[in-house]
């Protein structure tokens, strides 16, 4: 009895938590117009090593200095770089991966810009990576049946002890 108690205790925490962060996330991006993002190369490692979530924010041209690491599009490529250089006359911009051994050949117009990374996770990119391919939408709906199916379960043994609790009590009356 104690074991589930515990065990419900825990599967709550983390639903709890999940969705929190699912619903935080969500707000960030509709809300404050911020786009979610994967680190898929080792460009920009060791500061997001493959695998990032990176959080992008939209910023003007004014408010970006070197040392910025933005997310621009490039032949069609979406890139995360830092910024190493700034021209605020022709408002392009130098860009060079952490790890890179040179900047990258062609200046970023701002016009390509797609925002400044405001935040990186370590590792939750890999669960977007799984999320783009069918397997993963599959996986994903497995899981969520899965977890229905345990809070229903969960449930309908916590209502049976509950009758067991009142048939014992109708007894001892």
């Amino acid at each position: 009895m104690k074991k589930i108690s515990i065990v419900k205790g825990i599967f709550s925490a983390v639903l709890y938590l999940l969705t929190f962060l699912i619903l935080a996330l969500l707000a960030l991006v509709f809300v404050f117009g911020m786009k979610l993002y994967c680190i898929e190369t080792g460009s920009m490692s060791p500061t997001y090593p493959v695998g990032t979530l990176i959080i992008v924010e939209p910023v003007e041209f004014e408010q970006l200095d070197q040392g910025d690491v933005i997310t621009f599009v490039s032949g069609g490529v979406t890139v995360t770089h830092r910024v190493v250089s700034v021209d605020s006359q022709t408002k392009q911009l130098a860009t060079k991966g952490d790890n890179n051994n040179v900047a990258d050949s062609s200046a970023v117009s701002f016009e390509n810009v797609v925002g400044r990374v405001w935040l990186g996770v370590p590792f939750a990119g890999y669960l977007v990576l799984i999320l783009n391919t069918t397997f993963g939408r599959i996986m994903t709906g497995v899981l969520l049946f899965g977890v229905v199916g345990i809070a229903l379960i969960l449930r309908m043994h916590r209502a049976s002890e509950q009758d067991d609790d009142e048939e014992a009590e109708a007894e001892k009356a």
